[in-house]
């Protein structure tokens, strides 16, 4: 059976020309995929001629300008012939006269720069990180800051007592550092060189005080390897950006960050580890009322961001990288970083926060205080302080009575176990909205309106 139309997998063509191997080596990067010679845009047989001296000459151009094997067979309807090309996916990458294509939807694109550089990485399984820069030395190397890293590994029981003696070549290969060439890689320099913006001049951290979009009061430019950025960070922000609250228990003074403090390091933690940094730097955004954290690079293509208040699996764009943090004892487990942040931030009574992507890039936004601006009358004083963001996108989709799923489609929500626990729970918990059938909360017939 032909297909209806083109797709991913599907190319129909008139007659042969050379310029369908293009086609053939983005099946062959993709997905593998069918090719019919022969067959009009509509996927009718229109027949075709040299059918004999086809057979022969693509199946040789295949190999000999691709390396690839092509499954070739002549086929009959109505007795018109055409031609159908079967190319399956190829582990290795392949080109076409040192071009590489890809197919995306039904068109075929050409590869360049950053898109072929990334294409060639994931088809040898190596992440942006692993990749060693032949201009650097273990001259350029801060070893005091390795040192630290070793004692830091040592104390979280990931380093053996022994990597204190071991020479900086010896350490950087157990530590799979170094490539086959012997070359340091990307992830060492970004995390102990005494000089990174040399090789990355984009991996800077710009902090900047708004009291509005335009209207920016002070800024800092924070430079260096990133263990050394981390805490440097996190000391402008406590000391120059961020207010402290004041409490006492007994006559023990304690003091507590209107940003839970350990939230606030894990998404650092996670803006300089999982960044693209092909891209912008990182910006930090204090605001009266909230911080955000933008870093460059999107999530993964099987992550969402309402996936990230449940269990998922850890997917880092920089595995060596994440591999140091890890050992150093800055992280304590893949996958989780984003749950921590929300827990950190309901414990200390603040809103969850939330993350989205745009611009390219991915951003967390905290959010200071437990208030609401522009909400309906309904909510009272009493309530106001506790409702979430995304309690205050809920009341502002629901008119009149509502089911569950007319709800998440307003809100353009898939994931249901998300939207109960972010949406829903939160909602019913403070009082803001109420069941239809309060004594059968599971009915299909439930609906939810605003209380009055």
């Amino acid at each position: 059976m032909i297909p209806k139309e083109e797709s991913q997998q599907v190319e129909f063509k008139l007659i042969w020309k050379d310029e369908c191997l293009k086609q053939l080596c983005g099946f062959a990067n993709s997905q593998g995929g069918y090719m019919y010679i022969g067959v009009n845009d509509n996927g009718e047989v229109v027949g075709l001629q040299n059918t004999k001296r086809l057979l022969e000459e693509i199946p040789n151009k295949a190999a000999n300008l691709m390396g690839i094997v092509l499954q070739l067979d002549l086929l009959f309807e109505n007795g018109i012939s055409y031609l159908l090309l079967k190319i399956n996916q190829s582990i290795q990458p392949v080109s076409l006269r040192g071009k590489y294509y890809l197919r995306s939807g039904s068109t075929t694109q050409e590869l360049n720069g950053l898109a072929l550089q990334n294409f060639l990485l994931k088809r040898h399984n190596l992440t942006w990180d692993e990749v060693g820069l032949g201009a650097a030395s273990f001259e350029d190397i801060d070893i005091s800051t390795v040192k630290r890293f070793v004692e830091l590994a040592i104390s979280a029981n990931r380093l053996h007592v022994d990597a204190r003696n071991l020479p900086i070549e010896r350490l950087f290969e157990n530590l799979y550092l170094l490539d086959e060439s012997k070359h340091i890689k990307r992830a060492a320099l970004l995390a102990f060189a005494a000089d990174p913006m040399r090789f990355f001049p984009s991996m800077s951290v710009k902090i900047g005080r708004f009291l509005s979009e335009t209207n920016i009061v002070v800024q800092d430019v924070i430079e260096g390897n990133l263990f050394a950025m981390v805490e440097n960070i996190m000391d402008i922000l406590k000391s120059k950006y961020l207010k402290s609250v004041i409490s006492y228990k007994g006559i023990h003074r304690e003091e507590r960050l209107e940003i839970p403090e350990i939230a606030l390091r894990e998404a650092l933690l996670n803006a300089l580890i999982h960044r693209d940094y092909n891209g912008s730097i990182t910006q930090i955004k204090v605001y009266n009322d909230s911080l955000i954290i933008w870093n460059a690079g999107l999530l993964p293509e099987s992550l969402n961001a309402e996936m990230l208040l449940k269990q998922h699996s850890s997917l880092p764009r920089n595995k060596s990288l994440a591999n140091l943090f890890f050992k150093a004892g800055y992280i304590e487990s893949w996958g989780r970083g984003t749950i921590a942040i929300a827990e950190e931030c309901l414990v200390n009574g603040l809103p969850l926060p939330l993350f989205s992507e745009h611009s390219g890039g991915f951003t967390v936004e905290f959010f200071k205080e437990k208030k609401i601006s522009s909400v309906t009358p309904q909510v009272t004083p009493q309530v106001t302080p506790q409702v979430t963001p995304q309690v205050k996108q809920l009341i502002a989709v629901l008119k009149g009575e509502m089911t569950r799923d007319e709800l998440q489609n307003a809100l353009g929500i898939n994931d249901r176990e998300y939207f109960r626990t972010a949406y829903i729970k939160p909602a019913l918990k403070i009082g803001i909205i109420e069941m239809t059938i309060p004594d059968k909360p599971n009915s299909k017939n439930q609906k939810y309106r605003l209380t009055t």
